[in-house]
């Protein structure tokens, strides 16, 4: 029986989480890393592919990801640059990493990029290293893979039921067999 359009990208939020549940980490950032792709299509679909992701990261995850303390103004986060990078690098590539070149926001121009995997939802670690001056010398930052992969789903999830007439452009049929 084929499962509706509007059902499989809820069906993709499922397997994340399956995965989750399951420590395959590496095969739910994949997909969760596609969720701003479909999500950004719906909201931005005249934009190119780069710039939606980015843009619809920043307006509808990326909020949560930046520290307000002022004491934080030098201290990388995971904007849709960033996330856009390890998206690319891990999908085309095979590489779960970012590629400093790639990011525009100083603040995000990260030099050291861990993925940090495991049961545990405690948030990602950024830092900053100063040298003379106060002038920085490096900044790094760890994902908790988890926690992203959650945190896209569960935004993910709250954009499609609250937009789902966006998303007629998922237009395909899967037929499940029990071969």
């Amino acid at each position: 029986m084929p499962v509706e359009y509007n059902k499989i990208f809820l069906a993709r939020i499922n397997e994340i989480e399956i995965c989750l549940e399951n420590e395959c980490y590496i095969a739910a950032l994949a997909l969760a890393l596609t969720l701003p792709d479909i999500c950004g299509k719906a909201e931005y679909p005249d934009k190119g592919v780069g710039k939606r992701y980015i843009q619809w990261y920043d307006q509808y995850v990326s909020q949560y990801q930046k520290s307000q303390s002022p004491y934080s103004a030098d201290m990388p986060y995971l904007s849709g640059e960033v996330v856009y990078s390890l998206r690319n690098g891990f999908l085309h590539a095979g590489n779960p990493n970012i590629e400093k070149g790639d990011i525009k926001d100083e603040t995000c121009k990260i030099d050291q990029f861990c993925l940090e995997a495991g049961k545990s939802l405690i948030g990602d670690t950024s830092r900053v290293s100063y040298g003379k001056e106060f002038e920085i010398k490096e900044r790094g930052y760890t994902v908790n893979v988890r926690l992203l992969c959650v945190r896209l789903c569960r935004i993910a999830r709250s954009y499609y039921l609250d937009n789902e007439d966006k998303f007629s452009f998922l237009n395909y049929n899967m037929v499940k067999t029990d071969c």
